[in-house]
């Protein structure tokens, strides 16, 4: 029924077993400093617990037997001393009969020259504190006093001088506030001043506050480190001075992974662009520098593949976004022939429509991208103003993939675009032309699709431990064990939906948008272009504009 080390609430002292002998139990109160084992019948406590009078209660030194004291410490040497003080008594069968203890305490005393002061107070820690060797470990986490402020009177706290001259400033309320008007003035701002630097500013406040104390008298820049120290802790330092765009984004505490935020492939994909970091020709004139491309990736957060891109000397816009888009949802087999790639559906089976797409406060941050929203029911996520950090796995990727093709490709962007004298500019080297970096950029991502490693993977629980932390094969498993294949559609409809859209105005020339008018069958099937005012026709029409294609648009 019971057990010994037990711990029990009893008349409100806590009290711990520590032998259980016919009809009796020997205990000890836990913290009475003067505490000896006592004894008390079993009948007793068990009324007591039936009436609601004691209950077992968790043992507050429950921890200490976990404690790994290391070799050769203070603390080992001083345990193991204080076990063989007090093995003569703790192993003794009826140690808590008084006058057998007085009598083994007397034993120990001749044997080890110690007193009894000292064998009551580890024979007493050994019993409260559960009876195990590393009961007898010193507490010194309770020395000290860290973190309690102490109070000055009469006289400086601290060591006294010996070299220098004076005795020192004695720290009160009013240096104390001295020192604080500084620390918010100067330290606890996003400037990073040196502590030597609020110093000084504090010294020229005191001497012109109080211009008489001599030099040896003035608060101490130790004074003012510690307090500074103590009053503010790392954390609120670090964050008081360090830009709050920074700080979330470089130096904030993590608490999970990307992977926790998705269920498989395609429950989001992230999508960004970049400025590629090097020049290239043109296609027509290979002496013609054309300029940097504009490289467009979309990535699946829980595979890492790489699931579409987009190449080319626009700006990062929705335009472009959307061709991006359009090639993550749709095949890429006859884009990847068209530059060399002979690949099967199943080297790159990223189709259909994603669960969510998450972008900057970019392109996909205003109604151009509401059709694919509300159509086929995509939810757009956008990040905050300057937060790379919560789109990492394009992020990173863009480093990776410009590390792969930069070492082997001329006209590269080098840190430094000032040229000494006779130097040579980079930009001139550049040999690459636009189909051909495509060519490379395509390489590199199946390269990673299909083969790259993801060493630092978080892998979920139920994922097989011989599961390749490849792209395609967590792809592939995903699809098989998660979520099942994308939600499908066709790729005219994904692209008309795509397309940015702009209105038109409707006359008796047709529709008009940027100048040109078009026409269609329906409009003079309606009639709408008659050159009579009593001709009723709507004045705006939204559509969508291929960019590239001028020749036609989409009602």
């Amino acid at each position: 029924m019971f057990r010994i080390n037990s711990v029990y609430k009893f008349q409100g002292k806590d009290y711990r077993l520590l032998k259980i002998i016919p009809s009796y139990i020997i205990w000890i109160d836990l913290n009475h400093p003067n505490a000896n084992p006592s004894i008390i019948k079993k009948e007793e406590l068990i009324t007591a617990i039936e009436a609601g009078e004691a209950e077992i209660i968790k043992d507050p030194f429950a921890d200490i037997s976990l404690i790994n004291v290391t070799e050769g410490s203070v603390q080992q040497k001083k345990r193991d001393m204080g076990m063989n003080i007090i093995d003569l008594l703790i192993s003794n069968e009826h140690f808590y009969d008084p006058s057998v203890r007085f009598s083994l305490v007397k034993r120990i005393i001749e044997q080890h020259k110690t007193t009894h002061q000292t064998i009551y107070r580890l024979a007493r820690r050994y019993w409260q504190r559960g009876q195990t060797p590393n009961a007898l470990i010193p507490s010194y986490n309770n020395s000290g006093a860290k973190g309690v402020k102490r109070i000055a009177k009469n006289k400086k706290l601290g060591r006294p001088r010996k070299y220098s001259e004076g005795v020192g400033a004695l720290v009160d309320q009013n240096i104390e506030r001295l020192f604080r008007i500084n620390i918010n003035k100067y330290m606890l701002t996003k400037d990073k001043h040196s502590l030597s630097y609020a110093y000084r500013k504090f010294s020229t406040m005191y001497h012109s506050l109080f211009p008489d104390t001599p030099d040896s008298e003035i608060p101490t820049i130790w004074q003012f480190k510690y307090f500074y120290e103590r009053e503010f802790p790392k954390v609120a330092q670090l964050t008081a001075r360090t830009n709050p765009i920074i700080y979330a984004k470089d130096i904030r505490g993590l608490h999970s992974t990307v992977n926790t935020q998705v269920l498989g492939p395609g429950s989001r994909y992230e999508i960004d662009a970049t400025i590629a970091d090097v020049y290239l020709v043109s296609d027509s004139d290979r002496a013609c520098i054309v300029g940097r491309p504009t490289i467009y990736l979309v990535a699946d957060v829980f595979s890492r593949m790489v699931v579409g891109f987009y190449i080319g000397f626009e700006n990062a816009s929705y335009v472009t976004a959307m061709q991006a888009l359009q090639v993550a949802m749709t095949d890429k087999v006859e884009l990847c022939k068209q530059y060399g790639y002979e690949i099967t559906h199943d080297d790159w089976p990223c189709i259909g429509l994603p669960d969510a797409i998450l972008a900057d406060r970019g392109e996909l941050l205003g109604h151009q991208i509401e059709a694919l929203e509300y159509n086929f029911s995509i939810r757009i996520e956008n990040t905050a103003p300057y937060r790379g950090d919560l789109k990492p796995i394009v992020e990173r990727y863009f480093r990776t993939v410009q590390a792969k093709f930069k070492p082997f490709a001329s006209g590269v962007v080098q840190q430094v675009k000032e040229k000494k004298r006779g130097g040579a500019d980079y930009r001139l080297d550049a040999t690459l032309t636009i189909t051909e970096f495509k060519q490379i950029i395509i390489g590199s991502i199946l390269t990673h699709n299909l083969s790259h490693q993801l060493t630092t993977y978080d892998r979920d629980i139920d994922m097989p431990s011989d599961l390749p932390l490849v792209p395609i094969h967590l792809w592939n498993w995903g699809i098989q064990h998660r979520v099942g294949r994308l939600k499908q559609v066709s790729e005219k409809a994904l692209r008309i939906a795509l397309l940015p859209k702009v209105k038109a105005t409707l006359s008796d020339l047709g529709l008009k948008i940027f100048g040109v008018f078009y026409h269609c069958t329906e409009i003079y099937e309606q009639g709408w272009m008659h050159r009579k005012k009593t001709i009723s026709r709507p004045q705006f029409f939204q559509v969508a504009y291929d960019p590239s294609n001028a020749g036609r648009i989409q009602t």
